[in-house]
């Protein structure tokens, strides 16, 4: 349509007789007269800057609706609808100037009557409020940021009332005190009732300070929770004045967490520390006490004063304070060799009725010494298990002395050997000292002890149970101890597998089957493992199925032996010393008779990256330890062998 030709002013004359034009032109907003129709005509020299328009004659004539974007369309044709029907109508919309700059405008449209009363013009007045809704929006995404800081965290959030004392909060706030789907109502005085009470005084004085003089609040504390448990929060807040509303109160605002874990953490950390600087002093002390007599034995041969007698006696001292430190020393390096894994046990089949009597025999000396009665009880049944007889003399060695030293002179030590089911059962039991919950509970870990007197004369370094418990478990058993309470004596309980009745012993850790049937055929198979143990085992375990075994300890050896015999079947450990397991598997292929070979991994390492590198080396098969002697079998009778080499 023609837009018509604009007024040199606007047309007021249907409205009340006052100084509207003016008005019109002063106005800061942009305001607009236009038809009932809803099409311009008339703009301010204000709104025409706003809009950043150079020709507003160009617009005159124009629906106003169809200068908004589209989103914005049906507010402006609402609120026009709403002024026609006589009353003034308001929005907000977005709606971008000439140039394409975006702007956010508060909108109002008012109607203005004729003479006779109809709706002749509508007058809208539109305020740029950019600068707010530009506010508002990083308000809001202030606040989602925080809420999503606050959620990530686990953080509750509060604020106190300083002038009527209510108490906002969120649900995590409530949890953080022990009401998982929130309490009913909060004040301060049921916070500080949740506070534990050796920590409730001072939580009282800090919120106090933080509440007369509106200075920053924070501290850690204990809070009970209704089930009687005791955990750890943090509780942070600041004053927040209220400048722009009067009506609304000052407010102390912050944030809650649990705290529980990590304190309990710092407390084993420090607890770890405590028992780490007890051990070293105690190891000074142990050290210490040979090095005396050792150094005034040492001082009294330099003098060369003394008869032969007295050299004798001064050399002995000497020679048995030496061994005695040897003997501590040795004790620290076992420990740390055996629970690092680094021993080697010699599995075979042992009594453990000669396990027994080799212990009390080592043991006798300090059980004599101290007056101990001891009493051995063996059941009669057939107690003989896989293991290495050293180590588990060793076992009962540090059972028997641990019970001798913590019994008064004259104490009562019993040894019982019983069978049950397929296990043995030894139990070592003494009416010494006894351990409390708490030193039950740390009983055989590296390095705690009971408490003792200063002169420590039970001596020793802690090391005997850590190591019982690592051992016992190296050959699959499990040990535990029993007390009812301080000086009412333990009891150190050790299960071990007994050898099946059918004679043939149970693989130790690297199988955890018996052995297979006999095979199909038997097939030419080379064991490739750096573990004596495992591998002699393992090849055990097959010759039984019938297999011609061969087995060797390193990957030079393995292709040396593969060009002798040309093997059916290559069962490769993949940590070798000498190569890895994947390295040997792609030489192997290359060898007369390796193509057509079956290998198979048997290894720790179980994960899909370590199958897949299996697979890229050209290995058949990949069977994590302890191996299924079952399954292993069931791969077996697939194989076919090979034609023997022509000689």
């Amino acid at each position: 349509m023609n837009a018509p030709h604009p007024p040199e002013h606007p047309d007021f004359s249907c409205a009340a007789p006052n100084n509207l034009e003016w008005a019109f032109e002063q106005s800061p907003d942009c305001v607009k007269l236009m038809a009932p129709c809803g099409s311009l005509l008339a703009m301010n020299r204000n709104g025409q800057l706003a809009l950043e328009i150079d020709n507003i004659s160009s617009y005159y004539g124009t629906s106003w609706d169809s200068l908004w974007p589209a989103a914005s369309r049906p507010a402006v044709l609402a609120a026009i609808a709403t002024a026609l029907g006589g009353t003034a109508a308001r929005f907000d919309a977005l709606c971008p100037t000439s140039r394409g700059t975006p702007k956010w405008w508060d909108v109002v449209v008012t109607p203005i009557y004729g003479a006779d009363g109809t709706v002749v013009r509508l007058l809208a007045v539109s305020r740029d409020i950019s600068a707010v809704r530009q506010a508002i929006d990083k308000e809001l995404e202030t606040s989602a940021r925080l809420q999503f800081t606050l959620a990530a965290t686990s953080l509750g959030e509060w604020g106190l009332d300083l002038a009527n004392g209510s108490w906002e909060r969120n649900l995590r706030h409530d949890q953080c005190f022990g009401h998982p789907q929130g309490a009913p109502a909060w004040t301060l005085a049921i916070l500080l009732a949740h506070i534990h009470g050796d920590d409730r005084a001072r939580v009282t004085a800090l919120f106090d300070g933080a509440i007369v003089s509106h200075a920053a609040l924070q501290f850690d504390a204990r809070v009970c929770w209704p089930d009687g448990s005791v955990h750890w929060i943090n509780m942070q807040g600041s004053c927040y004045r209220n400048t722009h509303w009067p009506e609304r109160n000052d407010r102390l605002i912050g944030i809650v967490a649990d705290i529980t874990e990590r304190m309990l953490l710092s407390e084993a950390l420090h607890d770890a520390g405590r028992k780490k600087d007890e051990f070293l002093a105690m190891l000074a002390h142990e050290l210490r006490n040979p090095l005396a007599p050792i150094s005034a034995a040492a001082q009294l041969l330099a003098l060369g004063r003394g008869d032969a007698r007295m050299m004798q006696k001064a050399g002995a001292v000497i020679d048995r304070q030496a061994r005695h430190m040897n003997h501590l020393l040795d004790d620290l390096l076992d420990t740390a060799r055996v629970t690092q894994g680094l021993v080697t046990l010699d599995m075979q089949r042992v009594d453990l009725k000669h396990i027994i009597a080799d212990a009390v025999e080592q043991a006798r000396p300090l059980i004599e010494q101290l007056h101990h009665h001891l009493s051995v009880q063996l059941d009669p049944c057939n107690a003989e298990v896989s293991g290495d007889a050293k180590r588990l003399v060793q076992v009962l060695v540090n059972l028997l002395n641990n019970a001798a030293r913590y019994s008064p002179a004259g104490g009562t030590i019993n040894v019982r050997l019983e069978c049950i089911g397929a296990q043995a059962r030894i139990t070592v039991s003494d009416n010494g000292v006894g351990m409390d919950a708490l030193t039950l509970a740390s009983a055989f870990t590296l390095f705690s002890q009971a408490a003792r007197s200063s002169d420590r004369t039970a001596g020793g370094l802690g090391l005997g149970l850590a190591l019982v418990k690592t051992l016992v478990e190296r050959h699959g058993g499990s040990v535990t101890a029993h007390s009812a309470g301080k000086g009412r004596g333990s009891a150190l309980v050790v299960m071990l597998d007994l050898v099946g009745a059918s004679g043939g012993a149970r693989a130790p850790q690297a199988l955890a089957a018996l052995a297979p049937p006999l095979a199909a055929e038997a097939l030419r198979v080379l064991i490739v493992d750096d573990n004596r143990d495992a591998a002699e085992m393992l090849g055990m375990v097959l010759a039984t199925g019938g297999h011609h075994i061969d087995l060797v300890f390193n990957a030079g050896d393995a292709i040396a032996q593969a060009l002798r015999v040309r093997p059916d079947v290559y069962l490769l450990d993949v940590g070798l010393p000498d190569m890895s397991g994947y390295e040997l598997a792609r030489r192997l292929r290359r060898l007369p008779g390796g193509a057509d070979a079956t290998i198979i991994a048997i290894t720790g390492y179980g994960s899909a990256a370590d199958r897949a590198s299996s697979s890229a080396a050209g290995i058949d098969h990949h069977l994590t330890k302890p191996v299924d002697a079952g399954q292993l079998a069931r791969l077996l009778d697939q194989v076919l062998p090979q034609a023997a080499p022509s000689s």
